[in-house]
């Protein structure tokens, strides 16, 4: 929904007068750098499986506990590699030209601006028709897949850090507006934001460079904000801002676009 060109930008186009532009999937050195990092993931693991194999030999039990779960994340590492070889195989034979990887185009693009009335948010968004044809074979409804980075149990102590998780002082994202000033090629402009804040210390970077426009999702699966800009080091816990989804949906989008909606139903011969 959003897109990720610089601040300064003033361009816009209407779904009304202009001609849209292809929303294009990614090619194929993306492949290549998610197989070329998962086979890291294997080297790493494969001397990390041996180094505790030789412990266990001698004895050691925790050594010996602790190589049963590398081996085993190992052994999916390797399956999830020969699964992604075949998918990539068949997007190689269907998705290679590039006219074959538009899946929709991009009919309402306004400015992007800071401090917008009445609020003081920033807007910066566009609006994609995507291509039915290409989507409804697979689709499993508006979803986020969250990946395989963070196993599971990880993942529930990030979205629950305290003992209990009613604890309402856990969640991360702060109801206060917190004032940012971005800047660019042509100067600047100052926006009221939505933050996130790190749990703690040990947290790591919330987002990083080329995240923005991204959903910041609740631990109730609601979409809270849509991710503008970051404060702090690389690689360090940081705050993070971003554009509260309420005001960014009814206010903007809605208005545009009074039909949109966010649930819908999947075919269901689908």
């Amino acid at each position: 929904m959003a897109r990720h060109d610089h601040p300064q930008t003033t361009l816009s186009q209407s779904h009304l007068d202009i001609q849209p532009s292809a929303c294009q999937m990614q090619g194929e050195s993306l492949r290549r750098a998610l197989i070329g990092t998962l086979n890291n993931n294997v080297t790493v693991l494969e001397k990390s499986v041996n180094w505790h194999a030789a412990r266990a030999e001698r004895g050691d039990q925790q050594a010996a506990a602790d190589l049963v779960k590398f081996q085993q994340n190992l052994d999916d590492t390797k399956a999830t590699i020969a699964e992604l070889r075949k998918f990539f195989a068949m997007l190689k034979k269907d998705w290679s030209e590039v006219n074959n990887r538009i899946i929709g185009h991009v009919v309402w693009s306004p400015p992007i601006t800071g401090l917008t009335a009445p609020h003081g948010y920033t807007r910066d968004v566009c609006v994609i028709k995507l291509d039915k044809e290409k989507f409804l074979p697979n689709l499993r409804g508006n979803a986020i897949d969250l990946g395989t980075k963070i196993e599971s149990g990880k993942f529930m102590r990030l979205l629950y850090p305290r003992a209990t998780p009613l604890d309402s002082s856990s969640s991360a994202a702060s109801p206060r507006a917190s004032r940012t000033r971005r800047y660019g090629l042509f100067g600047h402009f100052d926006s009221v934001e939505a933050a996130v804040y790190p749990y703690g210390n040990n947290s790591g970077p919330f987002a990083r460079g080329g995240d923005s426009g991204a959903a910041i999702v609740g631990a109730n699966n609601d979409f809270v904000a849509q991710l503008t800009s970051g404060t702090g080091s690389i690689g360090s816990s940081d705050i993070t801002y971003g554009t509260p989804m309420e005001w960014l949906w009814y206010d903007v989008i809605k208005a545009e676009f009074p039909n949109a909606a966010l649930f819908f139903d999947v075919p269901a011969n689908n």
